[in-house]
Protein backbone atom coordinates (compact mmCIF):
# COMPACT_ATOMS: atom_id res chain seq x y z
CA UNK A 1 0.00 0.00 0.00
CA UNK A 2 2.92 2.52 0.76
CA UNK A 3 4.60 1.31 -2.49
CA UNK A 4 1.48 2.79 -4.31
CA UNK A 5 1.06 5.81 -2.48
CA UNK A 6 4.31 7.55 -2.31
CA UNK A 7 3.94 10.43 0.04
CA UNK A 8 5.86 12.91 -1.89
CA UNK A 9 3.41 12.00 -4.94
CA UNK A 10 0.32 12.27 -3.01
CA UNK A 11 1.11 15.36 -1.02
CA UNK A 12 1.47 17.04 -4.55
CA UNK A 13 -2.05 16.97 -5.46
CA UNK A 14 -2.93 18.70 -2.91
CA UNK A 15 -0.36 21.49 -2.61
CA UNK A 16 2.06 23.21 -4.76
CA UNK A 17 5.28 20.77 -4.19
CA UNK A 18 8.93 21.71 -6.55
CA UNK A 19 12.00 19.33 -6.33
CA UNK A 20 15.00 20.37 -4.28
CA UNK A 21 17.72 18.14 -4.58
CA UNK A 22 16.22 14.61 -3.77
CA UNK A 23 12.94 15.43 -1.67
CA UNK A 24 9.79 17.81 -2.93
CA UNK A 25 9.58 21.08 -0.57
CA UNK A 26 6.54 23.51 -0.55
CA UNK A 27 3.94 24.51 0.87
CA UNK A 28 2.15 22.15 4.02
CA UNK A 29 -1.44 20.10 3.16
CA UNK A 30 -1.83 20.33 6.77
CA UNK A 31 -1.27 24.04 7.83
CA UNK A 32 -0.34 26.00 5.34
CA UNK A 33 -3.17 28.08 3.90
CA UNK A 34 -1.48 29.14 0.40
CA UNK A 35 -1.37 25.77 -0.91
CA UNK A 36 -0.33 27.40 -4.36
CA UNK A 37 2.56 28.90 -2.58
CA UNK A 38 5.59 29.05 -4.74
CA UNK A 39 8.03 29.66 -1.97
CA UNK A 40 6.92 27.70 0.89
CA UNK A 41 9.35 25.34 2.25
CA UNK A 42 7.94 24.59 5.51
CA UNK A 43 7.26 21.11 4.41
CA UNK A 44 9.32 18.42 2.92
CA UNK A 45 8.51 15.30 1.60
CA UNK A 46 10.66 11.94 0.04
CA UNK A 47 9.00 8.94 -1.46
CA UNK A 48 8.58 7.24 2.24
CA UNK A 49 8.11 10.22 4.77
CA UNK A 50 7.36 13.59 5.31
CA UNK A 51 7.96 16.42 7.59
CA UNK A 52 6.74 19.94 8.63
CA UNK A 53 8.37 22.21 10.46
CA UNK A 54 5.63 24.08 11.16
CA UNK A 55 3.22 21.26 12.38
CA UNK A 56 6.39 19.76 14.16
CA UNK A 57 5.01 16.40 12.58
CA UNK A 58 5.95 14.18 10.13
CA UNK A 59 5.72 10.14 9.21
CA UNK A 60 4.88 7.95 6.56
CA UNK A 61 1.99 8.15 4.48
CA UNK A 62 -0.64 6.85 6.25
CA UNK A 63 0.02 9.44 9.00
CA UNK A 64 -0.17 11.80 6.21
CA UNK A 65 -3.67 10.97 5.30
CA UNK A 66 -4.59 10.76 8.86
CA UNK A 67 -3.30 14.53 9.89
CA UNK A 68 -4.18 16.16 6.24
CA UNK A 69 -8.19 14.22 6.00
CA UNK A 70 -8.32 13.87 9.77
CA UNK A 71 -8.89 10.00 9.59
CA UNK A 72 -7.81 7.46 12.31
CA UNK A 73 -5.78 4.95 11.32
CA UNK A 74 -8.42 2.54 9.84
CA UNK A 75 -9.62 5.39 7.49
CA UNK A 76 -6.63 6.45 6.43
CA UNK A 77 -6.02 2.69 4.97
CA UNK A 78 -9.05 2.02 3.34
CA UNK A 79 -8.72 5.98 2.29
CA UNK A 80 -5.48 4.77 0.17
CA UNK A 81 -7.01 1.51 -1.16
CA UNK A 82 -5.51 -0.79 1.72
CA UNK A 83 -6.71 -4.02 2.55
CA UNK A 84 -9.68 -4.11 5.19
CA UNK A 85 -8.17 -5.79 8.29
CA UNK A 86 -9.20 -5.76 12.05
CA UNK A 87 -8.87 -2.52 12.92
CA UNK A 88 -6.32 -3.53 16.06
CA UNK A 89 -4.16 -6.00 13.85
CA UNK A 90 -3.19 -3.40 11.61
CA UNK A 91 -3.02 -0.39 14.05
CA UNK A 92 -0.85 -3.01 16.61
CA UNK A 93 1.54 -3.99 13.16
CA UNK A 94 1.63 -0.25 11.89
CA UNK A 95 2.85 0.86 15.42
CA UNK A 96 5.29 -2.00 15.44
CA UNK A 97 6.71 -1.27 12.09
CA UNK A 98 6.98 2.53 12.88
CA UNK A 99 8.58 1.94 15.82
CA UNK A 100 11.21 -0.55 13.62
CA UNK A 101 11.81 2.28 11.19
CA UNK A 102 12.27 5.07 13.87
CA UNK A 103 15.00 2.66 15.63
CA UNK A 104 16.62 1.97 12.38
CA UNK A 105 16.79 5.62 11.37
CA UNK A 106 17.71 7.13 14.70
CA UNK A 107 20.46 5.12 14.94
CA UNK A 108 21.66 5.41 11.53
CA UNK A 109 21.46 8.63 11.76
CA UNK A 110 22.96 9.31 15.04
CA UNK A 111 26.64 9.53 13.72
CA UNK A 112 25.65 12.15 11.51
CA UNK A 113 24.40 14.18 13.59
CA UNK A 114 26.86 14.46 15.80
CA UNK A 115 29.79 14.96 13.02
CA UNK A 116 26.96 17.94 11.96
CA UNK A 117 26.61 18.88 15.33
CA UNK A 118 31.15 19.24 15.18
CA UNK A 119 30.75 20.80 11.89
CA UNK A 120 28.87 23.68 13.07
CA UNK A 121 30.55 24.28 15.73
CA UNK A 122 33.25 25.52 13.92
CA UNK A 123 31.58 27.77 11.80
CA UNK A 124 30.03 29.39 15.12
CA UNK A 125 33.32 29.46 16.36
CA UNK A 126 34.74 31.24 13.55
CA UNK A 127 32.11 34.11 13.52
CA UNK A 128 33.39 37.69 15.08
CA UNK A 129 31.56 39.94 17.62
CA UNK A 130 28.67 41.71 16.13
CA UNK A 131 29.98 45.09 17.46
CA UNK A 132 30.79 47.51 14.74
CA UNK A 133 29.63 44.81 11.97
CA UNK A 134 27.10 44.33 9.62
CA UNK A 135 24.47 42.37 12.03
CA UNK A 136 24.55 45.95 13.94
CA UNK A 137 23.79 48.03 11.36
CA UNK A 138 21.00 45.67 10.56
CA UNK A 139 19.90 45.41 13.87
CA UNK A 140 20.15 49.28 13.97
CA UNK A 141 17.95 49.45 11.05
CA UNK A 142 14.93 47.30 12.67
CA UNK A 143 15.32 49.96 15.43
CA UNK A 144 16.93 47.45 17.64
CA UNK A 145 20.38 46.89 19.80
CA UNK A 146 21.19 43.17 20.98
CA UNK A 147 22.88 42.88 24.42
CA UNK A 148 26.34 41.54 24.67
CA UNK A 149 25.42 38.38 25.87
CA UNK A 150 22.92 37.46 22.96
CA UNK A 151 23.95 34.42 21.34
CA UNK A 152 24.61 36.05 17.96
CA UNK A 153 28.01 36.13 15.80
CA UNK A 154 28.86 37.65 12.65
CA UNK A 155 30.62 35.66 9.69
CA UNK A 156 31.76 37.27 6.41
CA UNK A 157 31.40 34.93 4.20
CA UNK A 158 28.78 32.42 4.97
CA UNK A 159 27.78 29.56 2.00
CA UNK A 160 24.41 28.97 0.76
CA UNK A 161 23.43 26.00 -0.14
CA UNK A 162 20.32 24.23 -2.39
CA UNK A 163 19.70 21.02 -4.44
CA UNK A 164 22.55 18.86 -5.69
CA UNK A 165 24.44 18.32 -8.13
CA UNK A 166 25.68 15.51 -9.82
CA UNK A 167 29.48 14.79 -11.44
CA UNK A 168 29.93 12.49 -14.11
CA UNK A 169 30.12 9.50 -11.64
CA UNK A 170 26.80 9.96 -10.34
CA UNK A 171 27.84 11.34 -7.08
CA UNK A 172 26.06 14.08 -5.59
CA UNK A 173 26.86 17.03 -3.58
CA UNK A 174 25.52 20.08 -2.06
CA UNK A 175 24.99 22.83 -4.76
CA UNK A 176 26.93 26.43 -3.21
CA UNK A 177 24.47 29.05 -5.23
CA UNK A 178 25.52 32.42 -2.94
CA UNK A 179 28.68 33.49 -0.26
CA UNK A 180 28.35 36.62 1.60
CA UNK A 181 27.79 38.22 5.22
CA UNK A 182 25.47 36.09 7.43
CA UNK A 183 24.13 36.70 11.10
CA UNK A 184 24.82 32.92 13.02
CA UNK A 185 22.78 32.46 16.10
CA UNK A 186 23.62 29.65 18.01
CA UNK A 187 20.74 26.99 18.56
CA UNK A 188 20.74 25.73 22.68
CA UNK A 189 19.16 22.10 22.23
CA UNK A 190 17.21 20.94 25.12
CA UNK A 191 20.14 19.31 27.04
CA UNK A 192 21.88 22.36 27.34
CA UNK A 193 24.35 21.56 24.33
CA UNK A 194 25.28 23.88 21.46
CA UNK A 195 22.77 21.83 18.90
CA UNK A 196 22.93 23.99 15.50
CA UNK A 197 22.90 27.42 14.41
CA UNK A 198 20.41 29.64 12.98
CA UNK A 199 21.82 31.91 9.78
CA UNK A 200 20.07 35.29 8.33
CA UNK A 201 22.15 36.09 5.22
CA UNK A 202 22.56 39.86 4.72
CA UNK A 203 22.95 42.38 2.11
CA UNK A 204 26.06 44.24 2.36
CA UNK A 205 24.78 47.12 0.41
CA UNK A 206 22.06 47.71 2.54
CA UNK A 207 22.09 46.23 5.64
CA UNK A 208 18.88 44.33 5.31
CA UNK A 209 17.97 40.40 4.37
CA UNK A 210 19.53 39.02 1.54
CA UNK A 211 17.74 38.31 -1.72
CA UNK A 212 19.23 35.13 -3.43
CA UNK A 213 17.31 33.64 -6.25
CA UNK A 214 18.10 29.96 -7.73
CA UNK A 215 20.66 30.94 -10.62
CA UNK A 216 18.55 28.21 -12.20
CA UNK A 217 14.99 28.82 -12.08
CA UNK A 218 15.01 32.28 -10.36
CA UNK A 219 12.72 31.06 -7.84
CA UNK A 220 13.44 33.81 -4.78
CA UNK A 221 15.04 31.67 -1.80
CA UNK A 222 14.55 32.04 1.99
CA UNK A 223 17.06 34.74 3.49
CA UNK A 224 16.87 32.60 6.38
CA UNK A 225 18.10 29.01 7.09
CA UNK A 226 18.24 26.70 10.07
CA UNK A 227 21.27 24.00 9.93
CA UNK A 228 21.64 21.00 12.38
CA UNK A 229 18.88 20.32 15.34
CA UNK A 230 16.25 22.88 16.66
CA UNK A 231 13.66 20.81 18.03
CA UNK A 232 13.16 21.54 22.02
CA UNK A 233 16.53 23.80 21.09
CA UNK A 234 15.80 27.81 21.80
CA UNK A 235 18.47 30.98 21.02
CA UNK A 236 19.69 33.06 23.72
CA UNK A 237 19.02 36.61 23.24
CA UNK A 238 19.83 38.28 26.96
CA UNK A 239 19.33 37.82 30.55
CA UNK A 240 21.13 35.87 33.05
CA UNK A 241 19.68 32.16 33.40
CA UNK A 242 20.50 31.58 37.07
CA UNK A 243 18.54 34.55 38.63
CA UNK A 244 15.95 35.62 35.78
CA UNK A 245 12.10 34.85 37.47
CA UNK A 246 10.58 36.03 33.94
CA UNK A 247 10.94 34.70 30.08
CA UNK A 248 9.68 36.27 27.37
CA UNK A 249 9.79 33.81 24.21
CA UNK A 250 8.14 34.59 20.28
CA UNK A 251 8.80 32.85 17.64
CA UNK A 252 11.76 35.39 15.35
CA UNK A 253 14.87 36.88 16.95
CA UNK A 254 13.64 40.42 15.74
CA UNK A 255 10.34 39.76 17.52
CA UNK A 256 12.00 39.37 20.87
CA UNK A 257 14.80 41.49 20.74
CA UNK A 258 12.20 44.56 19.87
CA UNK A 259 10.20 43.11 22.38
CA UNK A 260 13.27 43.74 24.50
CA UNK A 261 13.61 47.00 23.04
CA UNK A 262 10.82 48.24 24.22
CA UNK A 263 11.11 47.91 27.12
CA UNK A 264 14.12 49.45 27.69
CA UNK A 265 12.47 52.54 25.82
CA UNK A 266 9.64 52.31 28.45
CA UNK A 267 12.56 52.46 31.47
CA UNK A 268 11.39 48.82 32.73
CA UNK A 269 13.51 46.67 34.89
CA UNK A 270 14.74 43.97 32.45
CA UNK A 271 17.36 42.50 35.10
CA UNK A 272 15.02 39.58 36.10
CA UNK A 273 14.19 38.31 32.77
CA UNK A 274 15.59 36.40 30.11
CA UNK A 275 14.66 36.27 26.36
CA UNK A 276 14.32 33.70 24.31
CA UNK A 277 13.86 32.73 20.45
CA UNK A 278 12.05 29.62 19.49
CA UNK A 279 13.57 29.54 16.54
CA UNK A 280 9.99 29.08 14.72
CA UNK A 281 6.38 28.48 15.96
CA UNK A 282 6.30 24.86 15.50
CA UNK A 283 9.52 24.83 17.59
CA UNK A 284 7.28 27.13 19.93
CA UNK A 285 4.41 24.98 20.51
CA UNK A 286 5.85 21.59 19.70
CA UNK A 287 4.01 18.20 18.41
CA UNK A 288 -0.09 18.01 18.36
CA UNK A 289 -1.19 15.37 19.27
CA UNK A 290 -3.93 15.71 16.67
CA UNK A 291 -4.89 17.83 13.96
CA UNK A 292 -8.24 20.11 13.93
CA UNK A 293 -10.33 21.85 11.46
CA UNK A 294 -9.59 25.61 11.10
CA UNK A 295 -12.56 27.23 11.79
CA UNK A 296 -12.60 30.01 8.76
CA UNK A 297 -9.91 28.66 5.82
CA UNK A 298 -11.35 25.72 3.07
CA UNK A 299 -10.22 24.54 0.02
CA UNK A 300 -11.06 21.94 -2.73
CA UNK A 301 -9.69 18.38 -3.11
CA UNK A 302 -9.42 16.86 -6.81
CA UNK A 303 -13.16 16.12 -6.70
CA UNK A 304 -14.00 19.62 -6.54
CA UNK A 305 -15.19 19.08 -3.05
CA UNK A 306 -14.93 21.59 -0.76
CA UNK A 307 -12.78 20.81 2.39
CA UNK A 308 -12.18 22.19 5.76
CA UNK A 309 -8.13 22.89 6.23
CA UNK A 310 -7.03 21.39 8.69
CA UNK A 311 -4.11 22.38 11.80
CA UNK A 312 -2.09 21.50 14.20
CA UNK A 313 -4.68 21.66 17.57
CA UNK A 314 -4.51 23.29 20.76
CA UNK A 315 -3.34 19.67 23.09
CA UNK A 316 0.73 19.07 22.99
CA UNK A 317 2.11 15.81 22.51
CA UNK A 318 4.18 15.59 25.87
CA UNK A 319 6.44 12.62 25.12
CA UNK A 320 8.27 14.50 22.41
CA UNK A 321 11.24 16.92 23.01
CA UNK A 322 9.95 20.59 24.40
CA UNK A 323 12.13 23.99 25.28
CA UNK A 324 13.36 23.39 28.60
CA UNK A 325 11.97 26.69 30.86
CA UNK A 326 14.27 26.66 33.60
CA UNK A 327 12.40 25.77 37.60
CA UNK A 328 13.17 28.92 39.07
CA UNK A 329 10.95 30.43 35.90
CA UNK A 330 7.95 32.48 37.64
CA UNK A 331 6.37 34.45 34.48
CA UNK A 332 5.96 32.96 31.20
CA UNK A 333 5.36 35.82 28.18
CA UNK A 334 4.84 34.06 25.02
CA UNK A 335 5.09 36.62 22.10
CA UNK A 336 2.16 36.10 19.31
CA UNK A 337 3.12 38.17 15.75
CA UNK A 338 -0.04 39.25 14.49
CA UNK A 339 0.95 39.00 10.78
CA UNK A 340 0.74 34.94 10.78
CA UNK A 341 -2.71 33.43 10.93
CA UNK A 342 -4.25 33.64 14.03
CA UNK A 343 -5.79 30.46 14.90
CA UNK A 344 -2.24 28.49 13.47
CA UNK A 345 -0.71 31.13 16.19
CA UNK A 346 -3.30 30.45 18.75
CA UNK A 347 -3.04 26.87 19.02
CA UNK A 348 0.76 27.00 18.96
CA UNK A 349 0.85 29.19 21.73
CA UNK A 350 -1.74 27.06 23.89
CA UNK A 351 0.33 24.18 23.33
CA UNK A 352 3.61 26.00 24.51
CA UNK A 353 1.29 27.13 27.60
CA UNK A 354 0.81 23.73 28.73
CA UNK A 355 4.35 22.78 28.43
CA UNK A 356 5.28 25.12 29.91
CA UNK A 357 2.98 25.41 32.89
CA UNK A 358 4.11 24.18 36.51
CA UNK A 359 2.12 25.12 39.98
CA UNK A 360 3.36 28.73 40.96
CA UNK A 361 4.30 29.78 37.66
CA UNK A 362 1.81 32.23 35.44
CA UNK A 363 1.59 31.96 31.50
CA UNK A 364 0.96 35.04 29.92
CA UNK A 365 0.45 35.83 25.79
CA UNK A 366 0.99 39.31 24.66
CA UNK A 367 -0.59 39.75 20.88
CA UNK A 368 1.62 42.40 17.97
CA UNK A 369 -1.10 44.35 16.69
CA UNK A 370 -3.41 42.53 13.88
CA UNK A 371 -1.36 42.44 10.41
CA UNK A 372 2.00 43.74 12.42
CA UNK A 373 4.45 42.05 14.69
CA UNK A 374 6.85 43.28 16.81
CA UNK A 375 9.17 44.81 14.97
CA UNK A 376 6.71 46.71 12.80
CA UNK A 377 5.39 48.45 16.11
CA UNK A 378 8.69 49.10 17.06
CA UNK A 379 9.83 50.91 13.59
CA UNK A 380 6.05 52.27 13.63
CA UNK A 381 6.65 54.37 16.99
CA UNK A 382 9.89 55.19 15.86
CA UNK A 383 8.31 57.01 12.75
CA UNK A 384 6.04 57.97 14.67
Amino acid sequence: MRARNPCDQLAAKWVNLRASGGKMVGPCPICSHNRLSKSAGRFEAWADRWVCAVCEDGGDVIRLVERVEGKDFRGAVEWLGGAQEPDAEAAARHAKERAERKAKNDAASATYREQERARLHRIWQHGQPIAGTLVAAYHEGRGFEAPADARLRYHPEMRYFHGETVDEMGNRSPRLIHTGPAQLAAIIGPDGRFSGIHITYLDAATARKAVITDPDTGEILPSKKVRGSKRGGYIHLGGDVTSARTLDIGEGIETVLSVRQALVKDGRDISGCLFWSSIDLGNLGGKATETVPHPTLTWRNALGHVRRQRMPGPVPDLDEPSIPVPDRIEDVILLGDGDSDRELTKNALLRAGRRFRKPGRAIRVAWADAGKDFNDMLQGEMAG
